[in-house]
């Protein structure tokens, strides 16, 4: 250490020591001590507990979201922020465990009686002990307490000095002290969590603020996520901020060489004037309407959300931003912009589900104001559908020089192209067009003459019961046609049905369908008798699906024969069976069938038990075969576990024998014993 540190050390130890913070130990482990540099120049004193952070079972009590604090905040004139002395050291560790905590020093070993920084429950074990104690305080809402940081507020100085009074007799309850020369008492603006809070506004912290003009390129990762790690405390203050953002964010990706160029030199530059900009944010009023602006770009997503302010102007809650990735990319343009929605949704799901007006929001793709009257969707869609109904919305649409908050940065041309705004973004499907004046007329002639048609229109118009099962309620007449249960009734015309056929399956902006999808697009329209059936031989009898068609039945493989070697001796190849559960006889049961394969077709048979096992099969051959014809160059067999032990095999193997093995449960592998 240096003599700096060292009388830092001794300043530590003898405050602490006096203070009863610490005492000596004996402890059997140990984590070492050092100091970091503050700002001002002076020393911090540290303790290294990443090693007993590793065995330490976690405290999950969650910290609060400093964006649900803020929102608690709405109509809040006035405030007073109050600051724990101690902070952490305010919490006692068990009688028992100290030593776990124990720091070792030049000065000898150290272990602390309370609470430290450094140790991995600390957080989460003061914010439980302080929303516990302030408990009651907290359920009416008059207070925000972060850690050891407390925000007191009201819209009236009365109302804030009575709670003021509630929280300092739970301090003094508790033995709790504060520092003076932080606490500030009865304000309209105040620095909290990093924000300056006034009525109805959230703005950045200057003072953070203040080098942010000043901060030099980045050159290697560490220091361009160190400048992220500052952009992303305040990205709910800069509108698409993940666009802007998204070239600096490739960098820090795992494998991604660096590479520094004009487009990330942009974006770089373009944060920081943003953040010098400081906007301010208004605190949302559930009571209020609220207008969701929304776009997608390429690569991004961005959303606004606004609220008029007290001068009925619109003023921004939250600007939010999301990347897309690589499978979102490649969504259809209209499909992104859906997606910009359903995020913008979900980030402010908590002020927009169940809000008291109806939530207006604002694209500028026309296409998407007439979304929720699709009469087709895909099943991406479908599933977006289903999460839009939970909310009560209005999408209209606005070009993109109206909205230039969330479109502005988020079509930046260096993100690439986008299609041109005119184009027709609908998948054609999604349009149901007026059906064909001539197949109209085709229908209509073809019902004439058809029996069914002719039946059912004579017993509605007598008013006599159904001669079919189904009912004649299910049957209207409508404009000289016959539709069966809302769906157009298509006579017994094989032409006509081939017809239909061919406008729902062969035209491009179909692309030939299968079976399934066919048949749904028609029932949307048609129906007639056996329509499954007609559409099922008729794809099956297109041409052109025949030829697309991917075949999902792999090809079986011709069976081979093993073949026979003719320069063979007898018995130099083999193929050998059992023939099991025979009448006993001679307490035998079975017989081992050993035959010629390549040579004479000559048969060995070998009585023996059904449960011999592999030795006594190879002391078999070598009693009946082996002594006439010597040993074999190949056994063929079934893989029963005579054959197939480990033991036959490795004997085969020593004596240089190839065994080869049926198919499992192809018995004609080896037909000829069989």
């Amino acid at each position: 250490m240096t003599p700096q540190e060292e009388l830092a050390l001794d300043e530590f130890l003898t405050e602490n020591l006096r203070k009863g913070y610490i005492r000596p130990s004996k402890s059997p482990m140990a984590s070492p001590f050092f100091f970091v540099n503050k700002k001002d120049g002076t020393l911090r004193p540290c303790q290294d507990y990443r090693a007993l952070n590793k065995g330490i079972i976690k405290n999950t009590y969650p910290l609060p979201l400093i964006g649900d604090l803020m929102d608690k905040l709405r109509n809040a004139k006035y405030f007073t922020k109050l600051d724990l002395r101690s902070g952490y050291n305010n919490i006692h560790i068990k009688e028992g465990d100290q030593h776990k905590a124990a720091f070792k020093t030049i000065r000898g070993l150290f272990e602390p009686t309370v609470m430290f920084f450094g140790l991995c429950n600390s957080p989460a074990t003061f914010q439980m002990f302080m929303n516990d104690i302030f408990r009651v305080i907290i359920t009416e809402e008059a207070i925000l307490i972060y850690m050891d940081d407390i925000l007191i507020f009201s819209d009236n100085l009365e109302d804030l000095c009575r709670k003021t009074n509630q929280v300092l007799n739970v301090l003094q309850e508790n033995d709790l002290f504060l520092k003076p020369e932080k606490c500030i008492f009865e304000v309209q603006e105040v620095k909290f969590l990093g924000m300056i809070i006034r009525p109805d506004n959230i703005h950045m912290d200057p003072v953070k603020l203040a080098g942010i003009q000043q901060w030099p390129e980045p050159h290697t990762v560490k220091q361009l996520c160190s400048f992220l790690g500052f952009c992303n405390f305040y990205c709910r203050f800069i509108p698409n901020y993940s666009s802007i953002a998204y070239p600096l964010n490739e960098l820090t990706r795992t494998n991604e060489p660096w590479k520094w160029n004009e487009l990330r030199t942009n974006a770089f530059t373009t944060l920081k004037d943003l953040f010098s900009s400081q906007p301010a944010l208004l605190i949302p009023d559930k009571t209020k309407p609220f207008i969701l602006e929304t776009d997608a770009s390429k690569v991004t997503s961005g959303a606004v959300l606004y609220q008029a302010n007290s001068n009925g102007d619109l003023q921004p809650c939250g600007f939010i931003s999301e990347a897309f990735g690589p499978a979102q990319q490649r969504y259809k343009v209209y499909d992104r912009e859906l997606l910009g929605i359903i995020q913008g949704l979900t980030a402010w799901r908590h002020y927009l589900l169940g809000a008291p007006h109806t939530t207006i929001i604002w694209c500028d793709h026309k296409n998407l104001s007439y979304f929720q009257a699709a009469c087709r969707l895909t099943p991406c869609q479908s599933c977006w559908n289903l999460f839009l109904s939970q909310f009560d919305i209005s999408i209209t649409h606005k070009p993109g020089k109206d909205i230039p908050g969330a479109d502005s940065l988020s079509q930046r041309s260096d993100y690439g192209t986008e299609p041109d705004e005119e184009r027709t973004l609908l998948p054609d499907a999604l349009f149901i067009g007026k059906i064909d004046v001539d197949l109209h007329n085709c229908i209509k002639d073809a019902q004439t003459t058809d029996q069914l048609a002719n039946t059912i229109l004579c017993a509605k118009t007598l008013n006599i019961p159904s001669p079919f099962k189904f009912s004649l309620d299910d049957w209207t007449i409508d404009s000289n046609l016959l539709p069966f249960r809302k769906h157009i009734y298509i006579p017994d015309n094989k032409d006509l049905k081939q017809q239909i056929l061919h406008l729902f399956h062969d035209l491009p902006s179909f692309g030939h369908p299968g079976i399934f999808k066919t048949t749904s697009l028609i029932c949307q329209h048609y129906w007639w008798p056996g329509l499954t059936i007609f559409v099922k031989n008729f794809i099956n009898g297109c041409a052109t699906c025949q030829q697309m068609k991917i075949n999902t039945h792999p090809t079986t493989p011709p069976l081979t024969p093993i073949p026979a070697d003719p320069s063979a001796l007898p018995f130099q190849s083999v193929s050998i069976d059992f023939i099991t559960n025979l009448p006993l006889s001679n307490s035998f049961d079975s017989l081992m069938v050993i035959v010629d394969h390549d040579s004479s077709k000559g048969i060995v048979l070998c009585p023996c038990n059904k449960t011999i096992d592999a030795l006594s099969t190879a002391l078999l051959y070598h009693q009946n075969v082996y002594r006439r014809f010597g040993l074999p160059k190949r056994i063929i067999s079934d893989q029963g576990p005579q054959f197939a032990s480990h033991v036959f095999q490795t004997l085969c193997s020593r004596l240089g024998i190839k065994s080869k093995l049926s198919t499992a449960y192809h018995p004609q592998t080896d037909g000829q014993t069989e």
